[in-house]
């Protein structure tokens, strides 16, 4: 898979309440559904298995700051069931760590930990960010 490169409906089954605004990282966007992680200054980007946290799913519109410095825009995110494309994983995977491979995808090995593996289906996996 690769980076989202539009916005995605990404479905929620359940929001965890915690939500976050932060803010984003220079010459970054933020697609609508990716899901965000924060880098190592704290500022929020697409994630990818090299980001320093996952952070949760950008709900409403994400973010802009494609022509901006650090903190020039900010970007809401929550926490909670979010589906996302999977890849490598199955049904003997579900309640296990899940890894990011990008902004849209797990698997089941990586540095950074996307969420527990709730369920997954056809559509994809259903991952519970903490």
């Amino acid at each position: 898979m690769a980076n989202l490169t539009q916005n995605r409906n990404t479905r929620a089954l359940a929001l965890a309440g915690a939500s976050y605004v932060d803010p984003v990282a220079a010459a970054v966007r933020i697609f609508k559904g990716a899901m965000v992680a924060l880098d190592a200054s704290g500022n929020a980007i697409p994630a990818a298995p090299t980001a320093a946290a996952m952070r949760g799913c950008a709900l409403d519109d994400g973010a802009d700051n494609s022509t901006g410095a650090a903190g020039a825009a900010s970007v809401k995110t929550n926490k909670g069931v979010f589906l996302f494309n999977q890849t490598g994983l199955d049904r003997t995977d579900i309640e296990t760590e899940v890894s990011v491979l990008d902004d849209n995808t797990v698997g089941g090995a990586g540095a950074l930990k996307a969420g527990i593996l709730k369920d997954i289906t056809s559509e994809g996996a259903w991952v519970e960010i903490l």
